[in-house]
């Protein structure tokens, strides 16, 4: 019998989750929607979801150069993930270069 230790979930530092979390509230914000609380709801809980996924398993981000970017870079990196990561797997095309994808890390 082989016996294989459970493995603990990915995790965000609690600096990056709270960088990810101010991304989301910027984002939710400026959408169109702002004024639907469910909108605005929605929206943040999909911008975590993109962010964290693509930090842990895809690619790493520079969460603090996102934080400071202007909005629409930051759209702009969102959308990308929003068409391309596929969030069950991690998977991301390694053809598809993001704006705050760190430059030290190559595509997975």
């Amino acid at each position: 019998m082989t016996s294989t230790a459970p493995t603990q979930p990915l995790r965000l530092s609690y600096e990056d989750n709270e960088r990810v979390r101010r991304i989301c509230i910027r984002v939710a914000n400026h959408s169109r929607g702002g004024q639907d609380r469910n909108i605005r709801n929605r929206i943040f809980d999909v911008t975590g979801t993109l962010l964290r996924e693509c930090h842990l398993r895809a690619r790493p981000l520079n969460l603090d150069a996102m934080e400071r970017a202007s909005i629409e870079q930051v759209l702009s990196d969102l959308s990308l993930l929003r068409k391309n990561l596929n969030v069950g797997t991690g998977y991301f095309p390694p053809t598809i270069r993001l704006r705050f994808q760190q430059h030290n890390q190559e595509a997975a």
